[in-house]
């Protein structure tokens, strides 16, 4: 559990000390990603207002880490939430696909493009994408993988 202090703790790979955010990464994810190539943004406030973290990674990962990734974060790939009565409107309304043309994946794909970092590869039907279960508005996270390159982005605000 962290503290309400109402202090913005935010970590980038341009710091010059990155011990506390390899742990803080390896945490988020399930592994400890290499450091050569691996890119973040994280930013984690918790006070009088509430909480806003915002979490983005790109790293290199191996399939031997995968299973406890998909672990870690509660991993399902988008289609899984169709037909799910406790998540599809909520994951619908999230991507903004309610009602609109196109398929579940045009619409993952432009929601990771519009909301990711630039250190982040663009979402497009190469990339595997995963979201956490019954991710929603407030509370989401978002992981597309290819190649060897792992992508995450999360929001939670409450």
């Amino acid at each position: 559990m962290r503290p309400y202090d109402s202090v913005d703790y935010q970590y980038t790979n341009h710091d010059t000390d990155k011990e506390k955010s390899i742990v803080v990464i390896a945490n988020l994810l399930g592994f400890k990603p290499p450091s050569e190539q691996l890119r973040y943004a994280l930013n984690f406030y918790a006070g009088g207002t509430g909480v806003d973290d915002r979490q983005a990674i790109r790293c290199q990962f191996s399939l031997a880490d995968w299973p406890n990734v998909v672990q870690r974060l509660r991993l399902r790939h988008p289609q899984e939430a169709i037909g799910n009565a406790d998540w599809e409107d909520e994951f619908r309304w999230l991507i903004e696909a309610e009602e609109k043309d196109g398929t579940l994946d045009e619409h993952c794909y432009r929601f990771i493009n519009s909301n990711k970092h630039d250190f982040q590869d663009g979402a497009s039907d190469k990339w595997e994408v995963f979201f956490s279960h019954e991710s929603d508005v407030n509370a989401w996270c978002v992981v597309w993988r290819a190649n060897g390159y792992m992508n995450y982005l999360s929001f939670d605000q409450g």
